[in-house]
């Protein structure tokens, strides 16, 4: 409990000086977003100083009534805590208009009734713009893939949580140590494509598919990146990508008799996102293939005593609507603008997402009948946000969770109530 309340305490102390450090700061153009990053991971691309100091912060509370989520099975807290606080800070600097060095420190604390988690993360990577039609990236930083992974501050999504098809199918936040070229083919279209360490097959587990396959720095395997997206004046945004990559140099014994695994995962992802005046919509789907399950199930058989039995093939696909009602019924607003409170900002969107995801779309005849854990499921999120201003966010929503999978291989589900607090600065 001690440890607890210090973190806690570190917690909103940075957060309060690094938001008054903000409110004096103009140099930061919030409402801008830099290639492959967020709003606040962007702040150094759009300063009018050589340096930045931005960063994000959530605090969010889920319930689950009627039922306890199988935490050996999900096997990443963040899949199934009850309370999470976390603080992102971005450090940026401009040696000249071409050579960028952005970094990221990100703490986060996760309990789940009696179990708590704290871990830190961090990027580092350097831009050198050498033309707009034509620039690199190097170190570790954000893959170019999905949407979720490009817009994962609090204020860029309704819900309280990143939608399930993005957590599990897109292992999001997905970050990787490469090397990324990026640029413009004119002013609505664009490219992202990287090479970077690949996932580690030995970490799978059959509930979250490839989530808990990213390793730091693991240069046992390798994948490439790439990401066409279409933009018209920020109203409608069309972007295809796809990933493919190894996972991982490793042995294994069947039968008295040495195999090396030879599987590889290939995902694609797409989105549209339309969002004229106080409308958002959202389309997002990715589908994805794992070759070599049954070198998979053996490795992780002789790693732990189980096998885990994947998908060789899943899905993920969502649609979500959204609608401002503060623009409808608060129109003769009086001017107020303040760090905290901006009239001009303020929103009310309402907000329904309908989701279906399925972890084993196909699974290899040999596993077929063999214990797993499914999560086949349709999801439909109702929720509501209220923005302070642009940069601070309540969120509301509640989960109808809708579990397709047989009984046999179904984890215990239900509905989750979720309460959360968002900001940037």
């Amino acid at each position: 409990m001690r440890i607890r309340l210090i973190i806690l305490m570190v917690f909103f102390s940075i957060s309060l000086i690094s938001l008054a450090q903000s409110a004096n700061n103009d140099s930061i153009v919030q409402s801008k977003q830099y290639p492959g990053l967020g709003k606040a991971a962007s702040s150094i691309f759009f300063s009018e100083k050589p340096w930045s100091i931005s960063g994000f912060g959530e605090i969010n509370h889920v319930a689950t009534p009627g039922f306890t989520p199988d935490r050996e099975a999900l096997d990443d807290i963040e899949l199934y805590y009850n309370n999470l606080y976390r603080l992102a800070i971005f450090f940026g600097y401009r040696f000249t208009q071409k050579f960028i060095i952005n970094s990221e420190i990100q703490i986060e604390y996760l309990s789940a009734n009696s179990d708590g988690h704290t871990e830190l993360n961090f990027e580092l990577f350097a831009d050198y713009r050498y033309d707009p039609a034509f620039n690199l990236r190097l170190g570790f930083h954000p893959l170019g893939i999905g949407y979720i992974n490009s817009n994962d501050e609090p204020i860029l999504f309704y819900s309280v949580n990143r939608p399930e098809s993005e957590r599990i199918i897109l292992p999001s936040t997905w970050i990787e140590l490469g090397a990324a070229a990026y640029g413009k083919f004119n002013d609505d279209f664009s490219y992202f494509a990287s090479l970077v360490s690949g996932l580690d097959a030995q970490h799978f587990k059959s509930a979250t598919w490839v989530r808990n396959g990213r390793e730091a720095f693991d240069l046992n395997s390798l994948a490439i990146v790439g990401q066409i997206n279409y933009s018209t004046s920020g109203v409608l945004d069309l972007n295809l990508s796809a990933y493919y990559g190894s996972n991982g140099n490793h042995s294994y014994q069947f039968e008295n008799k040495n195999y090396d695994l030879n599987s590889n995962l290939t995902l694609l992802s797409g989105y549209l996102r339309y969002s004229p005046k106080n409308f958002r919509f959202l389309l997002s789907g990715n589908y994805g293939w794992l070759s070599d399950t049954n070198g998979i199930y053996q490795l992780t058989k002789a790693k732990n005593g189980n096998g885990e039995v994947l998908g060789k093939k899943a899905f993920g696909i969502y649609s979500e609507f959204g609608v401002d009602l503060l623009h409808w019924f608060w129109w003769n607003r009086k001017s107020i603008e303040k760090r905290l409170i901006d009239t001009h900002e303020m929103k009310l969107p309402i907000f329904v997402r309908l989701e279906h995801l399925n972890t084993h779309k196909e699974v290899e005849q040999e596993l077929i009948a063999l214990p797993r854990v499914q999560n086949y499921m349709t999801i439909l999120a109702i929720g509501t946000n209220f923005n302070f201003t642009e940069d601070i966010v309540l969120k509301a929503n509640y989960q109808f969770r809708n579990s397709h999978t047989s009984t046999e291989f179904a984890i215990p589900t239900g509905n989750y109530i979720e309460l959360g607090l968002g900001f940037n600065f």
